[in-house]
C-alpha cells in the first residue's frame, strides 16, 4: 500500500516545476488578456459616448421644435487658406465651397444641448488649469512627432486649418463640458458642430484614437442629423471613422 500511494503522489520538486510553468504561462498571457479587456471596455465606452452625443443633438432638436441651422453640410471639404503670415498662421481663407454649411442657430442649439446632457462642470477656456481635462496632445504636437525636422512655421502652416486643435488652444481656449458619468466633451473653441470626446474622462490613456475621438455634426437637405469622424490618431490608435465602421455605427 505505501508503494501504491507513493506512485499516486507528487514530489515537492514536481509541484514547484508545475507552479513555475503555470507562472510563466500566466506572465506571457496575462498582459495580452488585460490589453484585450481594456480595448473591449473602451469600445463599449466609445459606443456609449457616440450614442450620448447623437441622441443629445436629436433630442435638443425635438425640444427646439425645428431643424436648427447648425451643422456641416454633407458636401463639406473645408475652405482653403490663401494667405499666411510670417509665423505660418492663416490670415485669409478662400471662398466656401460648401454652401450647405450652417451656423446661424448654433448658439440656441448649444444652449438646448446643454440642457439635455447631464453637464456637471463647464470650463470656458483654461480647461487644463481648472481641472476639466487632463493634458492632451494637439495636432501641432503630433505633427512635430511625425516630422522631426519641421520648423514652427511648417507646423503652423500644416495645422492652420484646424488651429483650435493645437495643444495650447485645447488646454487654454476650448470650452469643456464634463458629464455626470465622467465623459468629457472638448469643443473646438466654443463650436457646436465640431468636438472631441474623451470616452472615459480623466482616466488614461487620454490619447487620440484610444479614448479621445473627434466628431463633426453633419446634415443635408433631408434635415437629418448625424455624426462623422474627425480629429486625429496617435500611433497605435484607431481613427474615429474606423471605430464607427468596426461597430456598425
Amino acid at each position: 500500500m505505501p508503494g501504491k500511494a507513493a506512485l499516486l503522489g507528487f514530489t515537492l520538486a514536481e509541484v514547484l516545476i508545475t507552479l513555475g510553468i503555470i507562472g510563466i504561462v500566466a506572465a506571457i498571457t496575462m498582459p495580452a488578456l488585460i490589453n484585450s479587456y481594456q480595448k473591449m471596455v473602451l469600445r463599449q465606452q466609445f459606443k456609449k459616448a457616440y450614442n450620448t452625443m447623437l441622441n443629445g443633438y436629436r433630442l435638443a432638436e425635438v425640444k427646439l421644435g425645428f431643424h436648427p441651422m447648425c451643422y456641416y453640410g454633407d458636401d463639406w471639404v473645408g475652405s482653403p487658406c490663401i494667405e499666411y503670415n510670417d509665423e505660418g498662421d492663416c490670415v485669409k481663407y478662400g471662398e466656401a465651397v460648401n454652401p450647405t454649411n450652417q451656423e446661424s442657430d448654433c448658439p440656441v442649439f448649444r444652449e438646448e444641448l446643454m440642457k439635455v446632457l447631464s453637464v456637471v462642470k463647464v470650463c470656458k477656456g483654461n480647461g487644463l488649469a481648472d481641472g476639466c481635462i487632463p493634458p492632451y496632445k494637439g495636432n501641432d504636437t503630433l505633427y512635430k512627432e511625425n516630422n522631426e525636422n519641421a520648423s514652427e512655421v511648417d507646423t503652423n502652416m500644416a495645422t492652420a486649418g484646424l488651429s483650435g486643435w493645437r495643444e495650447q488652444n485645447i488646454h487654454n481656449k476650448s470650452h469643456i463640458w464634463v458629464l455626470a458619468d465622467g465623459m468629457i466633451i472638448v469643443w473646438y473653441s466654443n463650436s457646436t458642430r465640431l468636438f472631441a470626446v474623451d470616452v472615459n474622462g480623466m482616466k488614461g490613456p487620454n490619447k487620440w484614437g484610444y479614448d479621445l475621438f473627434g466628431f463633426m455634426l453633419k446634415s443635408n437637405l433631408a434635415k437629418a442629423l448625424w455624426l462623422e469622424g474627425s480629429g486625429y490618431t496617435e500611433k497605435g490608435g484607431k481613427a474615429t471613422k474606423q471605430m464607427m465602421e468596426s461597430m456598425g455605427l
